[in-house]
């Protein structure tokens, strides 16, 4: 059994307890500041031990933390583990601003600590199938690609007025929480993200929050131009990938939360040949991921974003050319 320490005990650190305990491979703690989330942690789950204070805490006790605070915080979680020399997975997005990602990149570098950043999907059976058809050369060499991804936020967190996705000093927003999971797909289908523009706005949510509900971007990924749409008030969850190459088309279509296909359409007929269809992943998501995060602390090979790739991330979403 592997020790982890769950930092963080909202929505987001619940999620990662969850799917922790149901590998049956690790003993999970928690280090919560408010008493009462961690009361309510303790009657929920089998928990090894609880802390409150995060910097006073020894960790070298555990083989791994796992930070899922707000955003503004992760930095200076993340330094700690490096230089205490403890493994760990950091929740996206990797910061709020660029201000000590580089002296964090340079700290993990130089003590080759295991390390990731937490873009769930990656760990997530259909969106690697859909990476490994994409590379595998069925549609020859991808040139452009669109990523529609859209939910009403507000059923799926109805305490979204209350938390991080608020508020602009922890990263909240569409374009700064939810559309960074899309950058990092089109990042390790694609390639690096480079320049870009942006419109993104607050349509719906009014003055409850100070960050935007919708946002449009366009940006360059490796000579590739990929565009992102995505809102947070329509009541259908959708997400549709559509990758357009040279010899044909590949789809990601989530159909319900539950449902998913990859297709694939080489001419105009209007057919779409079915490639791979996966259920049930919807409720199972961070129990994907906490499966790899074991891999990677087996030392076996993992496809964690890196702090490099999260940053490279960040720098895109940060100096996207806006209005």
């Amino acid at each position: 059994m592997k020790k982890v320490l769950v930092v963080g005990g909202g929505g987001i650190g619940r999620k990662h307890i969850d799917g922790l305990i149901r590998t049956g491979k690790f003993q999970v703690s928690v280090c919560e500041l408010d008493s009462e989330k961690l009361m309510a942690l303790k009657k929920d789950y089998p928990l090894e031990a609880t802390f409150s204070d995060f910097f006073s805490t020894d960790i070298s006790r555990f083989d791994a933390v796992l930070i899922a605070t707000p955003a503004n915080l992760h930095i200076q979680m993340a330094k700690k583990c490096c230089i205490e020399s403890v493994p760990f997975l950091v929740e996206k997005p990797l910061s709020v601003t660029l201000d000590g990602v580089d002296e964090l990149i340079d700290i993990a570098e130089k003590s080759k600590i295991l390390c990731g950043v937490a873009y769930t999907r990656r760990s997530v059976p259909s969106f690697r199938k859909f990476k490994e058809i994409a590379q595998s050369g069925i549609a020859g060499e991808i040139k452009m690609a669109n990523f529609y991804c859209a939910q009403d936020y507000r059923k799926y967190r109805p305490d979204y007025e209350k938390i991080y996705f608020s508020k602009k000093s922890m990263g909240g927003g569409v374009l700064r929480d939810f559309i960074t999971h899309f950058v990092d797909l089109a990042q390790w289908i694609l390639g690096k993200p480079k320049t870009g523009f942006c419109i993104s706005e607050n349509l719906v949510f009014g003055d409850s929050v100070e960050t935007d509900d919708s946002a449009v971007v366009i940006g360059k990924f490796s000579e590739k131009i990929v565009s992102f749409y995505c809102n947070g008030f329509q009541k259908p969850n959708e997400l549709i990938i559509d990758l357009a190459g040279t010899k044909g088309n590949l789809k990601y279509v989530l159909l319900t939360r539950h449902l998913s296909r990859v297709l694939f359409a080489y001419d105009d007929s209007g057919r779409w040949e079915q490639l791979a269809e996966f259920q049930n992943e919807g409720s199972d998501y961070y129990l994907f991921q906490a499966q790899h995060l074991l891999r990677m602390l087996e030392g076996l090979p993992h496809d964690f974003t890196t702090l490099k790739e999260a940053a490279e991330n960040l720098e895109f979403i940060t100096k996207l050319n806006s209005r």
